[in-house]
């Protein structure tokens, strides 16, 4: 069952949307629960450093009004501590996105306190999303790289990914798949943490499928990929060549 957390300081807002969350929940028969609820951020970090339970879901108000946590930071701390979270975020502001950048972070959604209407149904399609992918990841053991381009949610097969590289726009990167080639805001070296073992960074502008180079070219210091090429540091490579050995 997927434990849910709700972190919002304005109380009639965290009374809402647990009442929306409990609601859905009972309607469509999903398998979650909320777990708890707090106006402080503070709490909730107490109590999910003592649980065993990990893999969980929060909402978070991204203005908290804290000395030591906004929401961003907040989520932060939670995935030092639950590495896979889902993070849904609950904002005043539509912009925000960008901001996850600056603390690495990656947000399954942004909900706007708009109308209740509009909270309402936000919630409902959030939750039905989250859902989705779950039934996904059970069905299909396949393992995937989720990551999100303005409101589009992508799921691509790690085995379809043949190398990222920087793009031209600060802060972004290009995912080179079979069927994709898509930008999105992220950054190499967190990137190379999600998808080790079978990737390396091998360049300050490339991480590889260690799976899909075709050709090494260590001599001029670069390796191919379905025609396209690729640089290599002088420092990873060795590093690559013993990838390399250990992975295929």
């Amino acid at each position: 069952m997927l434990q849910i957390y709700i972190c919002d300081d304005e109380i009639e807002i965290l009374n809402f949307i647990k009442k929306e969350i409990d609601n859905q929940v009972l309607i469509q028969d999903y398998d979650m629960m909320v777990c708890s609820c707090y106006t402080n951020p503070i709490d909730l970090m107490k109590d999910i450093t003592n649980s065993k339970t990990r893999r969980n879901l929060y909402f978070l108000d991204v203005e908290l009004k804290n000395e030591k946590y906004d929401g961003f930071l907040l989520g932060k701390a939670i995935r030092n501590i639950d590495p896979h979270a889902t993070i849904v975020y609950i904002t005043s502001y539509k912009d925000l996105a960008y901001k996850t950048f600056q603390y690495h972070l990656e947000a399954f959604d942004y909900i706007v306190k708009d109308s209740e209407f509009k909270l309402r149904e936000s919630i409902c399609n959030c939750l039905k999303s989250i859902v989705s992918q779950i039934a996904q990841e059970n069905i299909d053991p396949i393992e995937y790289y989720t990551f999100k381009t303005g409101e589009k949610i992508h799921h691509i097969p790690l085995n379809e990914i043949l190398y990222i590289e920087t793009s031209m726009r600060s802060h972004f990167v290009i995912v080179h798949a079979l069927h994709d080639r898509i930008e999105c805001i992220g950054s190499l070296s967190d990137i190379e943490q999600q998808l080790k073992p079978r990737f390396l960074k091998i360049h300050r502008s490339y991480i590889v499928a260690l799976d899909k180079i075709d050709e090494l070219d260590l001599k001029n210091n670069r390796v191919w990929i379905q025609g396209n090429m690729c640089l290599v540091s002088r420092k990873m490579k060795s590093k690559l060549l013993e990838a390399l050995n250990r992975v295929l």
